[in-house]
């Protein structure tokens, strides 16, 4: 588990906020209570907080839509699962016992049951303020707390097949990618062409990685390390042999904004946040 820096939590206790570079505006993170991470993998099998989080969504819409086309049975199914899941808030972190109301559904029931379609909407509206008022509060930190990728514990293989952190392999991804520069523009072909099959190979075995996330699924590896990458890589082999150096600086170039780049904006971004505002206990 780790904790909130103490530079930050000054911040965000006090309610100081964060201030924007950009906006001139300031924000302030409240700390989730410690009873939310058992919700969360990877201290539960399943991540049972976006569960309940993403059925309330759908049962207060159907609700909603039930509503609107006056479907009193409808709608008294909804109401008996939102019922169940919106008081499992409580249940489950027993510190926002006082951020939810609990009246509100038995009031939602009555006019339901009355057909007052009028104040079924606009208790829902009320319900629903309780569930953004929390979000505003929290979900920030939530989301860097338990829904960031964590990258200590995986170790992938280097090019002599010895195994390393995932930070040593960003290192020499790193420079493996400079070495093809530099050699190419300092014109030492041999050089960049060994650089370049060394990215090959310590890119496949990243792709080896991938699985400890994606699972079964091949496509996120297949867009950024399938067949089109697969085809840069031959073609700038084919440039660097034959002397084209613009050609290979520009493949270069492509590789790092399809390759380097579309990873990074898809893990990298979140985890350094979450690096950011968490310090280890």
């Amino acid at each position: 588990m780790k904790l909130i820096s103490n530079f930050l939590l000054f911040f965000l206790v006090t309610g100081t906020g964060i201030s924007s570079v950009y906006a001139g505006d300031s924000v302030s993170l409240d700390v989730p209570p410690a009873s939310l991470e058992k919700w969360y993998k990877p201290a539960n099998k399943r991540q049972v907080w976006l569960h309940t989080m993403f059925a309330l969504r759908r049962e207060m819409q159907a609700i909603s839509e039930y509503a609107e086309q006056k479907d009193k049975p409808g709608m008294e199914k909804w109401i008996s699962r939102l019922e169940k899941h919106y008081s499992k808030i409580a249940d489950m972190v027993p510190e926002w016992k006082k951020e939810i109301k609990p009246r509100l559904l038995s009031e939602l029931k009555m006019f339901a049951e009355k057909g007052d379609m009028y104040r079924v909407a606009k208790t829902l509206k009320m319900i629903q303020r309780t569930c953004d008022d929390c979000h505003s509060s929290y979900q920030p930190l939530v989301v860097a707390m338990y829904r960031s990728p964590h990258y200590e514990d995986i170790k992938v293989k280097d090019i002599n097949g010895a195994l390393e952190s995932f930070s040593d392999n960003m290192e020499n991804l790193s420079d493996s990618v400079n070495r093809i520069l530099i050699a190419l523009d300092d014109n030492h072909k041999t050089t960049a062409l060994q650089a370049s099959q060394n990215l090959v190979s310590q890119l496949q075995n990243l792709g080896e990685s991938c699985n400890r996330c994606h699972k079964d699924d091949e496509y996120p590896r297949e867009r950024i390390l399938g067949e089109v990458t697969q085809q840069r890589f031959a073609k700038l082999k084919s440039d660097i042999s034959a002397g084209r150096v613009k050609d290979s600086q520009d493949l270069m170039g492509e590789i790092a904004v399809t390759v380097c780049a579309r990873c990074h904006n898809t893990h990298r971004i979140v985890n350094d946040l979450r690096d950011a505002l968490l310090l280890e206990e």
